[in-house]
C-alpha cells in the first residue's frame, strides 16, 4: 500500500472520529484519548524517545505511520504535541515514498521553506490549539466533516445549501492561506456568528458544533 493511501485512510477515519472526542477530564486523560485514537487509526505512538531539539516527529512510509514524542515533556506539553500530530495528519501534505514532519510546541523555529510549507505549519498551529482548548468550532468545518457543496446552477430549493457551500469554500481557502484569517477565525465570538449563519442556511447545522 502506498504512503498516500495510508494517509488518506488515516485522515478519513480521523475526520469521522475527532469531533466526538471528549474534552473533559485531566490532562493525562486527554493525552490517553488522543494516543488511543491515533493507535486505533494505525499510528504507532512512542513518547519515550530522547529527542533533544524537536518535541515530536511524524513519520509516514509504506510501512505505516509513527508518532514519536519527546520523553522530556511534561503532561501539558505532551498534550500539545499529540494535538499537533493529529492536526498534521488532518491537513498535512506528506509525500511518497517516505516523509517526516518535525513538531515543536508553540511557534516553530523560523526556517526557509516554500509558501505551502509555511501555510501548512500555520494551519497545524491553529488546529492543534483548537484541539487543546476543546473548541473545534473555531476552525472551518470542512476540516472535520462533509459540508454542503457550492453548485453553480442551483435552484430555489438548493439555494441556501449552495450558498453555505460557497461560504465554507471561501472560509477553507482563507484558513489555508492567511495567518490573519486563522487568528480571526479562532475568536469565540466569530465562531458563534458563523454557527448562527450555518443554522440559517442549513437548519440541520443546529445539531452540529461549528
Amino acid at each position: 500500500m502506498s504512503a498516500t493511501a495510508i494517509m488518506d485512510g488515516t485522515r478519513r477515519q480521523l475526520r469521522e472520529r475527532i469531533r466526538s472526542l471528549p474534552v473533559e477530564g485531566t490532562t493525562r486523560d486527554r493525552i490517553r484519548r488522543l494516543r488511543a485514537l491515533l493507535e486505533e487509526m494505525g499510528v504507532h505512538c512512542d513518547d519515550t524517545a530522547e529527542l533533544q531539539d524537536a518535541d515530536g516527529v511524524l513519520l509516514v512510509s509504506t510501512h505505516g505511520t509513527d508518532a514519536v514524542i519527546a520523553a522530556r515533556l511534561d503532561e501539558d506539553q505532551r498534550l500539545e504535541v499529540y494535538a499537533r500530530i493529529v492536526a498534521r495528519l488532518l491537513v498535512g501534505d506528506l509525500h511518497e515514498p517516505i516523509d517526516a514532519k518535525v513538531e515543536y510546541r508553540g511557534r516553530a523555529p523560523r526556517q526557509p521553506g516554500d509558501r505551502q510549507e509555511r501555510e501548512e505549519d500555520g494551519m497545524v498551529a491553529s488546529l492543534s490549539r483548537a484541539l487543546v482548548e476543546g473548541r473545534l468550532d473555531t476552525a472551518p468545518r470542512t476540516l472535520f466533516e462533509d459540508v454542503p457543496k457550492l453548485q453553480l446552477a442551483f435552484t430555489p430549493k438548493t439555494a441556501k445549501r449552495s450558498t453555505l457551500g460557497g461560504f465554507h469554500l471561501w472560509s477553507d481557502f482563507w484558513y489555508r492561506r492567511s495567518n490573519l484569517y486563522r487568528r480571526w477565525r479562532s475568536r469565540r465570538d466569530v465562531s458563534e456568528v458563523i454557527h448562527r449563519i450555518c443554522i440559517v442556511l442549513d437548519p440541520g447545522a443546529a445539531a452540529r458544533p461549528g
